[in-house]
Order: C-alpha cells, then structure tokens, then sequence
C-alpha cells in the first residue's frame, strides 16, 4: 500500500483554475482539492495526506474519509512537515512525494522515496472516471469485443 504526501497549496497553484479561486477564497480551493483527493482515492487501497501550511489552525490534523488525512503544517511550512512525516515513516519506499518544490523532492528521492509532479498528479485527479448513473457504463472488455465481433459475422453469413 502507498501513502501519497501531498502538499496541498503546490497542488493548487499548479492548476489554473483552482488557482484562480485560490486567490477568491482559499478555503473554497482547499475544500475542492480535499473533494477530488477523497474522490480519487475512494476505490483505491492506497492513502492519501494532504499539507498545508497551516498558521492559522487550531487543529492540525484530522481524517476526512477512510484513507484520506488533512495535516496542518502549524507553526512549520508544508514542506517541512512533509519532510518531517518522511522522516518518522518507517517504509519510505511505500511513500510518494506530490509537489513541484525541487528541495522537497530532491530530498525525497535521497530517502527512496516515489516523487509526482503536482501537474501529473492534478491529471490523474480530473481523469477519474466514475462508473455511476445511467449515462457511464465501464468499458468492455476484449472479450466481450471479441463475442459481439462474432455474433455480428455469424448474423451476416445467415442473410
């Protein structure tokens, strides 16, 4: 099982559009992120902490969903409390890096830790695919391709 440290605000910033309201109301984009994370992660046996600086806050950690954590970073930025984090794991090789600083990444890597750009980890997050509702039905597979294929020439050879 992996655990994905991400930092939060990094995530944010590096998409357009959550950057924009990031700048209109920071709690609206933290809020955003935590919903597309907790999301993403929903079907999956992998874990999920989310960073953010957190000056302000009273409470510096807390679950959100099964596999999903919000740390506030309190008096420490988020990457220091990531790094913190990397230090008190005792498997850093189950352990992925997401965020764009170069420091925090370089030293990730030196612990053999995995390393995301927050681009590549905000794709993932928008190419989610939910399989709920009339409207999204899975994709099928091979086989069944393979079955309708030959159910369709064996029709055309009847005519």
């Amino acid at each position: 099982m992996k655990t994905y440290l991400i930092d939060g605000n990094n995530v944010i910033r590096a998409e357009k559009e959550w950057n924009k309201l990031f700048l209109e109301d920071p709690e609206r984009a933290k809020n955003l992120l935590v919903q597309k994370v907790i999301d993403y992660f929903s079907n999956k046996n992998n874990n999920a902490i989310i960073f953010f600086d957190g000056f302000n806050f009273i409470h510096s950690h807390s679950k959100v969903s099964r596999n999903v954590e919000i740390k506030h970073a309190k008096n420490k930025t988020a990457d220091e409390t990531i790094l913190i984090t990397i230090e008190k794991n005792n498997n850093k090789k189950n352990l992925i890096i997401v965020s764009n600083d170069q420091a925090l990444r370089n030293k990730a890597r030196l612990y053999q830790c995995g390393v995301e750009s927050s681009e590549d980890f905000i794709i993932k997050l928008h190419n989610q695919k939910f399989f709920s509702g009339e409207d999204s039905k899975p994709e099928p597979t091979p086989d069944e391709i393979n079955e309708l294929l030959n159910l369709f020439k064996r029709g055309n050879k009847e005519e």
